[in-house]
């Protein structure tokens, strides 16, 4: 994937960012496809927040695994509210 020159522009008061992506043929026209109505451009934001809501999710676990410590006050703290 290549990106290139950005514009902005605000639409509404969102601004966005116009650019250029360069996709294997076979991708774009699946991404089109499966875009409909709402359009390529909206199809690959969604795309994108969920593929960095991923990509979050597993740095979080991958911290998390570095202090397991976490895990055994979360249980503490469990084990706390269900006797209470």
């Amino acid at each position: 994937m290549m990106v290139g020159m950005t514009t902005r522009s605000t639409s509404g008061g969102d601004t966005r960012e116009r650019t250029s992506v360069s996709l294997p043929g076979d991708l774009l026209r699946r991404a089109k496809d499966a875009g409909g109505k709402n359009g390529l451009s909206a199809y690959l934001e969604d795309a994108l927040r969920e593929k960095l809501l991923v990509d979050a999710t597993r740095e979080v676990a991958r911290l998390r695994a570095l202090d397991p410590m976490d895990d055994v006050f979360e249980a503490t703290e469990e084990d706390r509210e269900a006797a209470a």
